[in-house]
């Protein structure tokens, strides 16, 4: 029987297991809409459902560093799926929005997306799939807090 410290170890490693698969199918069906990565699928994902988001925003809804989202942006508008501007009130801060590129990127992911998710998850009941969700939830919520971010 495993001791605490084991099963969370082995949960640990779990997760980041399942992250790494989430994330190589997840490649594949951006690299379909001709996005390079999740990361970038996540950006616009995030932009589509809150337009006009800040750098900074991207940056704590993505959980990610400041250098990775500036790297992530950048190829996005270098593709011509995001434009970048000053604020109008406070000139230190830089606003994203999607242009329609990125739009008909995103969609473009939806049909995949919506299969590949459906297929992953096809193993769990709903009430699981709540349950996980939750769980995750408040994990990251813990997480945040214990980093300070």
């Amino acid at each position: 029987m495993e001791d605490k410290d084991t099963k969370l170890a082995n949960t640990i490693l779990d997760i980041v297991r399942v992250a790494n698969i989430l994330e190589r199918l997840g490649g594949k069906y951006a690299q379909e809409a001709d996005l390079n990565s999740v990361q970038q699928y996540m950006i616009l994902s995030l932009l589509n459902a809150t337009p006009n988001l800040t750098m900074g925003d991207l940056q704590q809804n993505t959980l990610v560093t400041k250098q990775a989202i500036t790297g992530v942006v950048d190829r996005l508008k270098k593709g011509g799926y995001l434009d970048l501007y000053k604020d109008s009130k406070d000139r230190r801060i830089t606003r994203v929005l999607m242009t329609e590129k990125g739009k008909n990127a995103l969609e473009a992911t939806r049909p995949k997306r919506i299969a590949g998710n459906q297929e992953a998850f096809s193993i769990l009941s709903e009430e699981e799939i709540s349950q996980l969700s939750g769980i995750f939830s408040k994990l990251i919520l813990h997480l945040k807090n214990i980093e300070n971010i």
